[in-house]
């Protein structure tokens, strides 16, 4: 090797972290490659950037990823292959499974980021366990994917998931039954409510929020005036609440919770509410962070709450960092996403670090990654420290809570970023 080129090597070597040589120096012993599935293009896209960009934001940081112990003088190279799941303009869960396909069939890519979406991950999941690839998405709350509750909504999708029978798909946020717990919170520890009236919509997603919404309001020590059955109502019927309004007003209910996805439902609740009991406010879950809601509430919006899975970056300390970061590469502020987008994706390069120990300094293999992710234990994010239960689900519940304050806005002021333990 020339002179002049052996000094330029070393010259990069010392800039990435490794140097040449030497009994205990660092050196590289290959390239792994992370991917991501994400809408980049179409309608979707402005979901799938922010993320895109979170994604590169850590990856640059982590720089040459060596090991975390044992093994800190083997080091591996970090590339990123991200794909587009948007077909004809939004996400399409055909194009997302053979995505994961071709993630899969390198064998250098061994752990990914993604899916954003809920219809994704079932299409998705089942891949990437076959292959087996850790997927960690920053975004799904449907607790169907990993769950089995009690009372059966979910069917058996978890088993369905996962042909190989283990476990490859976690998330860094919470599941969206969870939103019912942060509204009780909400109600009784930020808001001063101690008597409940709940309406559900008899769903599976309406009477299992409403059940946690519940159990929970009890637990902080409020008290679900008529819980008989938690408010059951048909949504296949014409909206007409004043009966129910009626009932809660005169069983001294201060606060009501709506446990449903109907949005005109809600809005010809909350016009009856102002109409019978104007003090008091409706909460629920982000079935309500929905525009349409607020403008068909009209001049009644004002003093209704809902809840979203997932947290809001300028209320946490640990973000702040990230967040100037964030700014100073991309010129905007760091959203919801992205910043679990963040922490989704350096989880993973921790969970390389350890695998390289496990790999005894080589490169490492696609399951001691997953093997590593599995075992996350109090792992500091930029969110919060959070660690993995047997089913992928994180230990940090976020959940933000926010109030419509007028009809016209595009969404709601923030009110408290909730923590559900």
């Amino acid at each position: 090797m020339k002179p002049a080129v052996a000094m330029m090597l070393m010259v990069a070597m010392a800039l990435s972290g490794c140097t040449l040589g030497g009994d205990g120096a660092q050196h590289v012993v290959g390239t792994v490659k992370l991917g991501a599935d994400l809408p980049l293009s179409g309608d979707d896209a402005p979901d799938g950037l922010p993320v895109r960009n979170a994604i590169a934001l850590a990856i640059d940081q982590a720089g040459v990823v060596c090991g975390a112990a044992s093994h800190r003088d083997a080091c591996v190279r970090l590339e990123t292959v991200i794909e587009d799941d948007v077909s004809q303009g939004i996400h399409d869960t055909a194009k997302g499974a053979q995505n994961v396909q071709r993630l899969a069939a390198d064998g250098r890519v061994i752990g990914m980021v993604g899916p954003l979406y809920e219809s994704l991950a079932k299409s998705e999941l089942p891949v990437a366990n076959a292959a087996p690839l850790a997927m960690v998405s920053p975004a799904v709350t449907d607790e169907c994917l990993t769950r089995e509750p009690a009372d059966g909504h979910c069917g058996g999708l978890k088993a369905r998931l996962r042909p190989g029978g283990g476990n490859t798909f976690f998330r860094v946020v919470t599941t969206q039954l969870d939103e019912g717990a942060a509204g009780a919170d909400l109600a009784f520890r930020t808001l001063g409510k101690r008597q409940a009236f709940v309406l559900n919509d008899q769903s599976p997603f309406g009477q299992a929020v409403a059940r946690a919404f519940a159990d929970r309001f009890a637990r902080d020590g409020g008290t679900v005036v008529d819980p008989s059955d938690l408010g059951a109502f048909d949504p296949g019927q014409p909206p007409a609440f004043g009966i129910r309004v009626d009932r809660a007003r005169a069983s001294g209910a201060d606060v009501i919770y709506f446990a449903g996805s109907a949005i005109l439902a809600a809005a010809s609740l909350r016009r009856e509410m102002v109409a019978r009991m104007p003090q008091v406010p409706l909460i629920g879950t982000d079935r309500l962070a929905n525009s349409q809601f607020a403008k068909s509430a009209g001049a009644s919006a004002r003093g209704c709450y809902y809840t979203v899975v997932g947290p809001y970056p300028p209320r946490i300390h640990e973000a702040a960092s990230v967040g100037r970061a964030y700014r100073q590469t991309y010129g905007v502020d760091i959203a919801s996403a992205s910043l679990a987008a963040f922490d989704a994706t350096n989880l993973l390069i921790a969970a390389v670090r350890r695998a390289i120990d496990d790999a005894g300094g080589k490169l490492p293999s696609r399951l001691d990654v997953l093997r590593e992710v599995a075992k996350t234990k109090n792992y500091a994010g930029a969110m919060g420290v959070m660690s993995f239960d047997s089913d992928g689900d994180t230990s940090l519940k976020l959940v933000t809570a926010y109030q419509w304050l007028a009809a016209t806005e595009p969404r709601g002021q923030i009110v408290a970023q909730l923590t559900v333990n």
